[in-house]
């Protein structure tokens, strides 16, 4: 009795080892090569969104020290009580 179950585990390996090896002989030689894959085209924004220019009065000292109180602020808002 164990060699008759012996031979079937060994049937059934084999025959999916030979499904396995038909598969992977397959290949398909009617697709069409890999086609070449463009980067995403960023659309220009549109004039709402754009930021408006810098007036002549501010400085670029000015334009900084608003920035660095800006990020105090920021902390502030951010930090644990």
């Amino acid at each position: 009795m164990t060699p008759r179950i012996n031979q079937r585990a060994l049937r059934s390996l084999l025959l999916l080892l030979t499904l396995c090896l038909s598969a992977c002989a397959n290949s398909s030689k009617g697709s069409a090569p890999p086609s070449v894959v463009l980067p995403a085209r960023i659309p220009p924004l549109s004039a709402q969104a754009r930021q408006p220019a810098i007036p002549s009065e501010c400085s670029p000292t000015c334009s900084s020290a608003l920035t660095v109180e800006r990020e105090s602020w920021l902390n502030t808002l951010t930090e644990l009580e």
